[in-house]
């Protein structure tokens, strides 16, 4: 066994400065006495009696679970810079002497054992209330919020309501839609329900149980905008915000020329007449309907220009291409109401059909043939 001094056949003062105390009972060899007599040996002071003087009680497990007068005495100084008094197992105690000096109280803690105990339930409820909330809402991790590819809107979007007779402040939906980066893709919509604007902890929820194909969650999405705002998903840009009163939320769509999404043509807002440009258009007048025009047998009249074929084959050519145009907005107009998810233009289809006629036009193979007038120097003949 390691000395002191050298002769003095003394343990190393390990303990010099120390008061130890004791609470619950120890087996074996580990008894009051035995461990009075190891402490002194080693320049320790051993206390029968809990006083402030202690500074390290030797305890065992059942005895700081009780919280008997003891503990709770020492607990009361177990974190304060002076007074301070270690709660420590046996095994401190038992070490201590093996290694011949003082270990760190840390690793035989009963405090610190509870403080890890406590942590690791914290840590396990905080698990446990992560995989709640992932069952009740979308994993982030998985999917993205959605964009609707006709303009790149994002499908995040809040619904507000504020009514103070019903003492309502700052109450909010928080509506995604999201794609799965996986392919192939899935959807689904999840929904932050906050009560306030002072509440941090929202409560989550999924519109379906499972996600799926596109057209079902976006559906979904639409119904609660719906049963929430009070009118049809698609008629917001014509809608006025709170217009239907506190009962339901209002949605203020994207304005400064953000992205609002994809909207039927007869629900997208039309933009104000100048004007000038009005007034251009009644001054108008139309050429009577009933005026006789001397038409000659060849198709001139004494008051229009002669039309050559090359004119009337180019005037051909315009109105084709007129009719193209007319065709690609009709096909977009009669489209479904659902963002252009997998939709795929027809408008290169249709010009590739109509470049032959087009063609046959600009050649003039298609042109009418107009009868010349044979014109002299004096007179016309016919």
């Amino acid at each position: 066994m390691p000395r002191g001094k050298a002769g003095t056949g003394r343990p190393r003062p390990i303990f010099k400065g120390l008061n130890v105390a004791l609470s619950g009972t120890f087996h074996g060899q580990w008894t009051d006495t035995n461990i009075s007599r190891w402490v002194n040996l080693r320049a320790g002071t051993f206390s029968w009696r809990m006083s402030e003087d202690v500074t390290h009680l030797v305890c065992t497990k059942e005895e700081f679970d009780k919280k008997g007068p003891r503990v709770k005495e020492a607990l009361a100084r177990a974190y304060k810079k002076d007074k301070k008094c270690y709660l420590v197992s046996l095994d401190w105690l038992e070490d201590s002497i093996h290694e011949t000096r003082r270990l760190c109280e840390d690793e035989f803690s009963h405090v610190a054992t509870l403080k890890a105990l406590k942590n690791k339930a914290r840590l396990e409820k905080k698990i446990a209330k992560g995989v709640e909330e992932e069952n009740r809402a979308v994993n982030q991790n998985l999917y993205r919020v959605y964009f609707d590819p006709t303009d790149f809107f994002e499908y995040n979007i809040i619904l507000a309501r504020d009514g103070e007779e019903m003492g309502i402040t700052g109450e909010r939906y928080v509506v995604k839609l999201y794609e799965s980066n996986a392919l192939p893709h899935l959807y689904h919509v999840g929904v932050r329900y906050y009560k306030s604007k002072k509440d941090t902890m929202p409560k989550l929820h999924r519109l379906t149980e499972t996600p799926g194909d596109f057209q079902r969650e976006y559906e979904s999405f639409k119904r609660f905008f719906e049963i929430k705002v009070g009118y049809p998903w698609d008629e917001r840009l014509v809608r006025g915000v709170g217009s239907l009163g506190a009962k339901f939320f209002s949605y203020q769509p994207p304005t400064g020329g953000k992205p609002v999404g994809w909207v039927p043509q007869e629900y997208i807002p039309k933009e104000p007449t100048a004007p000038h440009e009005a007034e251009d258009n009644t001054g108008s007048e139309s050429v009577p309907s009933d005026q006789p025009a001397m038409t000659l047998n060849s198709g001139v009249t004494h008051e229009e220009e002669p039309t050559t074929s090359a004119q009337e084959g180019s005037q051909d050519q315009t109105h084709q291409n007129d009719q193209s145009q007319h065709l690609e907005e009709a096909q977009y107009t009669d489209s479904p109401h659902t963002p252009q998810h997998d939709r795929r233009e027809t408008s290169e289809e249709t010009t590739e059909n109509m470049l032959p006629t087009q063609k046959a036009d600009s050649t003039g193979e298609n042109a009418t043939v107009t009868i010349m007038p044979v014109v002299d120097r004096e007179t016309q003949v016919f």
